[in-house]
């Protein structure tokens, strides 16, 4: 029992540490900018979440490029398929076709080494594989 509740009161303090800050709809808004003020030291975590529908799987990059007081910082591109943690991580084949929901941290975080406004500015980049269907796909920026 107080293994249990260990447990929770952990659980819950970590998801308490961790807020959303920002969501970018990639198929509604991609190319879109995101700001963020941050302290020195502060971390913006990177996730996705998709809902995808395919035959063969299909090639994905988020590319991200990273901006500080307007000025660019850094530009780099990821795999939104390669995640280090997933939830809700639902994969079914049915008929041939695998239908893939999820939610995973993106490898990789942005942490301000001053105070600033930040800015990620994602696009996301497909191929045109026959029998994609992409229900959701989204950038998530946690703090």
């Amino acid at each position: 029992m107080k293994k249990n509740l260990f447990f929770t009161i952990l659980s819950l303090l970590l998801i308490s540490c961790s807020q959303e800050v920002g969501r970018v709809d990639l198929l509604q808004d991609n190319g879109k900018t995101i700001e963020f003020k941050l302290e020195a030291g502060e971390t913006i975590e990177l996730y996705t979440e998709m809902d995808i529908e395919y035959l063969d799987q299909p090639l994905f990059v988020y590319q991200c490029e990273f901006f500080k007081d307007n000025e660019p910082l850094f530009s780099g591109g990821t795999d939104p398929l390669i995640t280090t943690e997933k939830t809700k991580d639902v994969l079914t084949l049915k008929d041939g076709i695998t239908h893939w929901s999820f939610y995973g941290k993106l490898d990789g975080n942005v942490t301000a080494d001053t105070a600033g406004n930040y800015a990620i500015k994602t696009t996301f980049i497909k191929n045109n594989a026959q029998g994609v269907k992409i229900n959701k796909a989204a950038i998530v920026f946690v703090k």
